[in-house]
């Protein structure tokens, strides 16, 4: 199973308790769970708020979670 999320979980998770408050999210399109640390997608555990990203991550391209202010 991919750490991205796919398919029938986009439905089901468009609000994430972590990314949606994130100045990093892109917002242009919902669907596409991606942002600036993760333009291929957020993985799994950051989007299902399993981890707050606001400690390194494999991957982030050295971005954190950044509260929109």
């Amino acid at each position: 199973m991919s750490n991205i999320l796919d398919g029938d979980q986009y439905e089901m998770a468009l609000i994430s308790t972590v990314c949606s408050h994130c100045k990093h999210e892109n917002i242009e399109d919902i669907h596409t769970h991606t942002c600036t640390a993760f333009p291929s997608g957020i993985p799994r555990d950051i989007w299902l708020g399993k981890n707050d990203h606001t400690t390194p991550y494999p991957g982030d391209n050295g971005i954190r979670f950044e509260a929109i202010k």
